[in-house]
């Protein structure tokens, strides 16, 4: 059965051992932005964990690429970091002045105290970031870009040609449509470089492998469903598509895929030298990726709220059409009632989902931010 079927079997720790004595490692550009944006006891370490495996390492050019694009992204919302919050607090402050200055006579809360305790506590705050801002290791952090651009040299795949790049758009497309992985969570994504990225990286692996006859370990923090096998919130693996695909492409070769912190883990078992500080390491992982989710679901949440809006006008409209009045804007919609009453339900559906997804799926829906 699990040669028939290898992608639905876990691995034994002494093939995965074995497979990592003779493994490729390929790093994702998310992973190798870490190096520029944790702290520097971090950062270093970082550098360490990729020079102890300088011989194996490899990556495709897309990769490379993505990481240079969203290099700059990462190092200088890093510096503007403090003047924005700065004027997001000072913003907030004002607003909670404002309610306190309209606060009127109260038996308990004395507002010139509070007013006062806010004005020192801004005064504060801006000190700290404006000392922060002054001691930005923009140095150090362009030292650990050199170091990386160094390990990597003659380490990186061939860029693909045009020709090469549209017959690939094809068979991504055909891909995309029937979800077959890696990729197609980004079918919505515009430029061709983004939507099909994903794709471009799984094939250069996939070469990489053939060519040198040797299996791959894929390190990403890229969580999405078109790479992992996901049962019931957990990762068991790589998705089983893509484990089968890449030992029949690759005449057998294997493939792992690690999320990076799980990928330390393991390497600290081999490497005694990065043992020390792998919790560390591990904990700034997490607390970025916590920090991540949270921007995320934010904007989901933002997107909902659009989506909710838009379904509500339309809504009232159709309701103001059966009805007999004249719609909202002054327009008269021209429709078959039981279509319009079809279309109601959807949107009361659709609506009803939207609504449930915000209660039940904002940021404190997650394990470890509750552990916090």
């Amino acid at each position: 059965m699990k040669d028939r079927f290898p992608g639905w079997y876990t691995r034994e720790p002494d093939r995965i051992s074995a497979l990592w004595e003779n493994a490729i490692f390929v790093p994702d550009a998310n992973v190798l932005l870490h190096c520029l944006r944790h702290p520097a006891k971090v950062r270093n370490e970082l550098i360490r964990v990729f020079t102890i495996l300088r011989e194996s390492l490899w990556i495709p050019y897309q990769v490379g690429l993505e990481f240079h694009r969203n290099r700059l992204d990462v190092e200088y919302g890093a510096q503007d970091t403090y003047q924005r919050l700065t004027a997001d607090y000072d913003a907030i402050l004002k607003q909670v002045e404002e309610k306190l200055r309209q606060l009127r006579a109260h038996p308990v809360i004395d507002v010139d105290r509070e007013l006062a305790a806010i004005s020192t506590f801004q005064a504060d705050f801006d000190a700290r970031m404006d000392a922060a801002a002054q001691s930005h290791p923009r140095e150090a952090i362009q030292a650990a870009m050199d170091e990386l651009t160094a390990l990597l040299e003659g380490r990186v795949g061939e860029k693909w040609p045009m020709e090469r790049l549209s017959a690939l758009k094809k068979e991504g497309e055909e891909r995309y449509a029937k979800k077959i992985p890696p990729g197609f969570k980004d079918n919505k994504k515009d430029g061709d470089l983004d939507k099909f990225g994903d794709l471009i990286i799984w094939k250069d692996m996939i070469a990489k492998a053939k060519e040198e006859k040797r299996p791959i370990v894929f390190i990403s923090d890229d969580v999405k469903e078109d790479w992992w096998w996901l049962y019931r919130g957990r990762k068991l693996g790589p998705r089983p598509e893509l484990v089968e695909e890449f030992r029949v492409e690759t005449e057998g070769q294997e493939f792992l895929i690690y999320e990076f912190a799980n990928f330390l883990r393991v390497a600290a078992e081999r490497h005694q030298e990065i043992r020390e500080n792998v919790d560390e390491i591990e904990k700034s992982l997490l607390g970025d990726e916590r920090a991540k989710r949270r921007l995320r679901d934010a904007l989901d949440a933002n997107d909902a709220a659009i989506k909710i809006s838009e379904l509500e006008d339309e809504r009232e409209r159709i309701i103001q059409t059966l009805s007999g009045s004249p719609s909202l804007d002054g327009e008269r919609v021209s429709a078959d009632r039981s279509q319009l009453r079809t279309r109601l339900d959807v949107i009361n559906d659709e609506l009803s989902k939207l609504s449930s997804a915000v209660v039940t799926e904002g940021p404190s829906r997650s394990q470890d931010d509750r552990q916090d």
